[in-house]
Order: C-alpha cells, then structure tokens, then sequence
C-alpha cells in the first residue's frame, strides 16, 4: 500500500514546463473551450509561475479507472517526452482514486522524476507524509535539492 507525503511548492521553481490534466464528468455541460472549467487550476499554475504546455481532458466518471481515459496517457507522454515536467490537475481523485492507479502513479514519479500537483495540495503518492506536519497547499514529487529537475529514464 502507497503512502502520500506533502511537499512544499517551493520545489518547483517558476518557469517549470507542466502539462493540465482533468477527469470531467461526462453529465457535465460541455464548454466552448475546457479551459473555461479548469479556470482554477490555470490560475494556480499562473500563480507558481508555471508554463502550461499542454491541456488533457477526459470525459468521464472521476472515480474510473485511468485505463479507461484516453487522454491520461498523452498527459504521461508529454512529461515522458521531456515536453513538460509535471502534472497539475483540479483534485488528486483525478489522478488516483483506485489502490492499483495511485501505485502505478507512484511507480511513474520515481521512474520519471516527475510531480503531480493540485491546487489543495502536491504530493507524492509513494511516500510517507511526516506525521503532525500541517496541511498546506504543496507542490513537488519525488525528493529533489530545492530547485532541481531531475530526470530519470
């Protein structure tokens, strides 16, 4: 079983490429433009300082399993491919919601040195949050010097 740590967003300084992704609901109204729902999110990319490269968006239930959304993959492909370096979606649930998605999320960081961040909070899906420590909104994955963009492939 997989435990969460939270990290600082500190750690991912200003100017990091990531790409957007989200899991709407298929009943809900469809806009124009997906950006027009993910207006939160972009905002808290804008804040950090962040370049958004990319924008994916599934249309389906937010507790299905990511083997069934097909824009999830072209989101790992683009941080694969060394076009972004994170992941930053409106919830966690939208990364992870089932035992076997937030294990292979936990796999992917460490392999990738990649992060996944929301704007509640950032976390790493295969580590321990240090217990008593408070809830923040965070920002980074795997541990990395302040600063660094390690890439592991």
């Amino acid at each position: 079983m997989s435990d969460v740590v939270e990290a600082r967003p500190q750690r991912v300084p200003p100017g990091t490429r990531v790409v957007v992704y989200a899991c709407l609901s298929p009943e809900a109204v469809p806009t124009a433009a997906p950006e027009q729902g993910l207006r939160g999110v972009l905002r808290y990319v804008d804040e950090r300082g962040w370049i958004p490269v990319a924008t994916f968006v599934d249309r389906a239930a937010v507790l299905s399993s990511r083997a069934d959304r097909p824009e999830w993959p072209r989101a790992l492909a683009a941080v694969e491919e060394g076009r972004a370096e994170g992941i930053v979606s409106p919830s966690m649930v939208m990364l992870w919601f089932h035992q076997e998605d937030r294990d292979s999320l936990a796999n992917w960081l460490n392999a990738t040195g990649a992060f996944v961040s929301t704007p509640g909070t950032h976390t790493d899906p295969g580590r321990r949050r240090a217990g008593g420590s408070p809830r923040t909104q965070t920002a980074a994955a795997p541990p990395l010097a302040t600063g660094s963009k390690r890439r592991c492939r």
